[in-house]
């Protein structure tokens, strides 16, 4: 046999010896586990300031309540002017207000004619529901009236009729001043528009991190609310919204699409706080872009051996995840790990653990890149895993708190939240990516002002 053919089949038996066993791919499947959301419960006060209402109200009476020039029909003219201090008041399903009022008479008695001046203050009582469809339906009717000042007759030989005269003025003023007050409660408390501004807004997507593409939907259920009360300068009710709130981390989810407002329902509730149970998903196409920029063009090195990472890919193996990882140098093929999702309380964070060579990696290279076994690949891996929590819960919790700190919901519409707590209870693989329950506490309300601009 020629030297040349010796050298031949000893280059062969070289290259076929180095020539490295690739390993099988593992398989890839899901287990059949879905955690719907919790239902989550917000309380939100619904904040309305009785300075805006009583400004609305008075601008619509204007100065000057009533007037009667005409002394020929029943001998008297009138004029009523309102004065400072209407006070105003909600107490469940009625609203009270005293509206004070100056009075100048002119009365015909005869052999003369007389003018007296004084000043009442006149009651009113609106009564108040809200319907089915969230609009309300009103009925202002007045209530009473005191003097202030009784008439006092400049010309002092005739007496007027205090009672007769009060009577006048309230008959046939009382009913178009019910109807301006009830057109301009309805005008300026339009909860119908208001609970559809709201409806439409919590069905959106919110954007809780820009930094971090971190997404809030939550998927509200049912809504009703408590009737309304006083306290201080404001008229409060509450809001309660059952929803199943989901986070998103990438890019924007769509919206759903938005039906029709559940009808209203009387709620219990008297408190500020709300309780969230989210499922949020780290895609495994974010996980594999964070890992892909801490590893690829990464080089490791085993005494003369040496590989640099390619790419990386990420799926699901029942409960665990494998991430394959593509190399080149000294060995050319894939590597797969395996590993399990856990979140570290202790350290606040969602971690890899027992990430590993998969067994198919391990049998295939035992022989011939057993040096690979022996580097730093397994705890590169390891360490690109130990995903946060969009980095940390703290920068979620605050990036919740910033964009809600003062969140517009429409022009004179904003709502303020305050996280207290954020908690993690499971972590699983799923179809898409990396599952997370989380569970967040804390308070929220809305303002409404400016109303009737």
């Amino acid at each position: 046999m020629s030297k040349s053919i010796w050298s031949f089949l000893f280059l062969a038996a070289l290259l076929g010896s180095c020539k490295t066993k690739q390993p099988v791919r593992p398989d890839e499947y899901y287990e059949n586990l879905s955690l719907e959301p919790e239902p989550s419960t917000i309380n939100i006060p619904i904040r309305l300031y009785k300075n805006d209402l009583l400004k609305g109200i008075t601008g619509e009476l204007g100065s000057v309540l009533y007037e009667d020039k005409n002394l020929a029909d029943d001998g008297m003219m009138m004029k009523v002017t309102r004065r400072d201090g209407l006070t105003l008041n909600v107490d469940s399903q009625e609203i009270t207000y005293t509206v004070p009022m100056d009075l100048w008479v002119k009365k015909d008695v005869a052999i003369s004619t007389v003018e007296a001046e004084g000043s009442l203050s006149l009651d009113f009582i609106t009564q108040f529901h809200i319907k089915n469809d969230w609009s309300l339906e009103t009925k202002t009717a007045v209530s009473g009236y005191h003097w202030l000042r009784e008439p006092v007759v400049k010309l002092g030989f005739a007496n007027l009729p205090v009672t007769s005269i009060a009577n006048v003025f309230i008959n046939q003023t009382k009913q178009d001043f019910a109807a301006t007050i009830d057109q301009e409660v309805n005008d300026m408390l339009d909860l119908k528009k208001e609970i559809e501004n709201v409806w439409q807004e919590i069905n959106q997507p919110f954007l809780i991190s820009e930094e971090y593409a971190t997404w809030l939907v939550l998927n509200p259920q049912s809504i009703s609310m408590t009737p309304f009360t006083t306290k201080g300068d404001r008229i409060e009710g509450i809001l309660s919204v059952v929803t199943r709130p989901t986070v998103f981390l990438g890019e924007k989810p769509p919206a759903r699409p938005i039906g029709k407002i559940p009808a209203f329902q009387q709620g219990q509730s008297d408190g500020e706080d709300f309780t969230l149970f989210l499922s949020t998903e780290i895609p495994f196409k974010e996980a594999e872009r964070l890992t892909k920029e801490n590893m690829i063009g990464e080089t490791f090195s085993y005494a003369n051996k040496h590989v640099k990472v390619e790419d990386v890919e990420l799926y699901g193996q029942g409960n665990k995840l494998v991430i394959n990882t593509q190399l080149s140098g000294d060995y050319n093929g894939n590597v797969y790990f395996t590993g399990k999702p856990e979140y570290n309380a202790r350290k606040n964070r969602i971690e890899m653990t027992n990430v590993d060579f998969d067994f198919t990696s391990k049998k295939a290279l035992m022989k011939s890149a057993s040096w690979l076994f022996k580097g730093t690949l397994k705890k590169k891996v390891q360490e690109s895993l130990d995903f946060y929590l969009r980095e940390n819960l703290d920068e979620t919790k605050n990036a919740i708190q910033q964009e809600f700190e003062n969140y517009e919901l429409a022009p004179g519409i904003s709502m303020k939240a305050n996280l207290n707590e954020l908690n993690v209870s499971h972590v699983y693989i799923a179809t898409e990516g990396i599952r997370v329950r989380i569970g967040m506490n804390g308070n929220l309300n809305v303002d409404v002002k400016g109303l009737g601009k």
